[in-house]
């Protein structure tokens, strides 16, 4: 194999755990059984890289071999991370040919293997092809990703912004038409990417208060169970919420609304400067554009939504590059737990047992 890089831990997307010990080089003609391999899992698990399920091993054999020669003839990036022994993740850049686009790559084929999720791998393969595309000349990125069990958010926090949605894009590996996002980035744009400290042990804290309130909305208003906690910059609580739409009769008293109106009296402003919304499930639009006007400056949710959420999930309401206030996303923090106890009020409902 190719020389290879360590993929340190500053690589990490926020709210992953660093990749301290993978290497990250180019692909070679001995990984293509892995390479498969890997191909053929993420296809079985729906994953949408261009292939249907099932996916003969010697069809993904065929394809990697087809992708390595394009590597020869100088048209594509393969990288592979690696960590003692075992192939990671995957993911590759065509360099575009037209001659009127000698300044763009395309994304593509972007796979982490199940059991190297949340460890900062996937993050660190990406900006390896970043690098790799400014090394070959190549400064503005283009993607497109599933945009219902896609990766739409994890390419947000890396400083992808969405072009569009097309509807009916492509079929799921397991079948079913789905739509695709198509995001880009301009590599070294002038306006750096704006973070904020985070504490991975405060946000689940304040998700656990979130999850409270989400109990009490069903177990005292028998409301769908949506808790929300709005957190000052000085780190106060200053406004919490849950689901009043039914006892209110109020279409707007969502989780998220709630929560800021009380945030709103505390500060006795209508702007929430610097505050950080934690929610129980990711903000439908009418919530994130809330969040806009209200300049909160991060939203953290638990479950996405993958019906309505307006995050990155169905709709990027709050990512929209045409806002004059920009509310970073994070989220999955307690997603399992917020996730089963919508699911279990749902089913509780048609008289089904818990999950």
């Amino acid at each position: 194999m190719a020389e290879q890089i360590s993929a340190v831990p500053a690589s990490a997307a926020p709210g992953e755990a660093p990749a301290s010990a993978a290497r990250i080089g180019p692909a070679s003609p001995a990984d293509i059984e892995a390479l498969s391999a890997l191909l053929v899992e993420t296809v079985a698990n729906n994953g949408s890289v261009g292939f249907m399920h099932p996916l003969p091993l010697d069809e993904a054999r065929a394809f990697w071999r087809g992708a390595l020669e394009a590597v020869a003839r100088g048209e594509r990036v393969v990288l592979c991370a690696w960590q003692d022994g075992q192939l990671l993740a995957t993911g590759s850049l065509a360099l575009v040919q037209a001659p009127s686009q000698p300044h763009r790559a395309e994304l593509t084929k972007v796979m982490t293997a199940p059991a190297a999720r949340g460890r900062g791998v996937g993050a660190a393969l990406v900006q390896a092809l970043e690098q790799a595309a400014r090394e070959r000349g190549r400064r503005l990125l283009t993607l497109d990703a599933s945009l219902i069990e896609g990766a739409t958010a994890f390419y947000r926090r890396l400083g992808y912004h969405t072009a569009g949605d097309i509807p009916e894009y492509a079929y799921k590996p397991l079948g079913g038409l789905g739509a695709t996002r198509i995001l880009w980035k301009l590599l070294d744009a002038r306006e750096p990417a704006r973070t904020l400290p985070v504490d991975p042990a405060a946000d689940e804290r304040y998700m656990r208060q979130a999850l409270a309130l989400a109990e009490r909305a069903e177990k005292e208003y028998d409301e769908i169970p949506v808790g929300a906690v709005v957190v000052s910059a000085g780190g106060e609580v200053i406004g919490e919420g849950w689901n009043h739409n039914i006892a209110d009769h109020d279409p707007s008293a969502h989780a998220e609304i709630m929560a800021l109106r009380q945030a709103g009296r505390a500060l006795a402003n209508h702007r929430l400067v610097g505050a950080t919304l934690y929610v129980t499930l990711e903000p439908c639009a009418m919530c994130a554009m809330a969040l806009v006007h209200a300049r909160v400056a991060r939203v953290v949710y638990g479950a996405a939504d993958p019906k309505t959420g307006a995050c990155g999930s169905v709709f990027d309401v709050i990512g929209d590059p045409r806002h004059n206030h920009r509310v970073l996303v994070q989220g999955g923090v307690l997603g399992e737990e917020a996730g089963r106890r919508l699911t279990n009020y749902f089913r509780a409902k048609r008289g089904k047992p818990p999950v």
